[in-house]
């Protein structure tokens, strides 16, 4: 099983993240699911990248980038009527989780989850979130496998979204 690891993002990674949010962009529509076109501005990720907040995940051997997810304290997005386990709780909001399309299917989004988690019990939070695409059943077949639970759905720029909580400590 091949090791990684994840960094936040310094602005020498700019170009890689972009071009993986690009590359994973372009798989989901070749899918069906065009939400991630036209591709998250590189202005966006340099800027996202200077708020810290942007982890790259490298393959630990060849130390080529194989992911990338962005990791906030705070939603931004209104998740009105959302039914949290605990609304109140300290809580971590992944987004753009995003495998480069040659990596895909080895475990990476996985370890990418599992990560996350450990980052966010590290930090105090009690639960992570996230929405997908409510069309993409792959998707969120994958959140599902590795425990994040259904809470409800949202609409935002014509796209219907599921939202997903994982209760970490269980």
């Amino acid at each position: 099983m091949t090791d990684y690891r994840a960094i936040l993002a310094a602005p020498d990674d700019v170009d890689a993240v972009h071009a993986l949010l690009s590359a994973a962009g372009d798989r989901l529509a070749a899918r069906g699911f065009p939400n991630w076109l036209p591709p998250y501005p590189r202005e966006r990720v340099a800027e996202k990248v200077s708020d810290r907040i942007v982890w790259m995940v490298r393959d630990a051997s060849t130390n080529e980038p194989v992911a990338t997810y962005t990791l906030r304290p705070l939603s931004i997005h209104p998740y009105n009527g959302v039914e949290w386990a605990d609304p109140s709780a300290i809580a971590r909001y992944l987004n753009r989780l995003a495998v480069h399309p040659a990596h895909q299917g080895r475990g990476v989004g996985r370890w990418c989850l599992q990560r996350v988690a450990e980052q966010c019990a590290l930090d105090g939070a009690a639960a992570v979130r996230c929405d997908v695409l409510q069309a993409n059943i792959p998707l969120r077949r994958f959140y599902e496998r590795n425990g994040y639970l259904l809470r409800g759905d949202r609409f935002h720029s014509g796209w219907r979204f599921s939202v997903y909580e994982q209760v970490l400590g269980r």
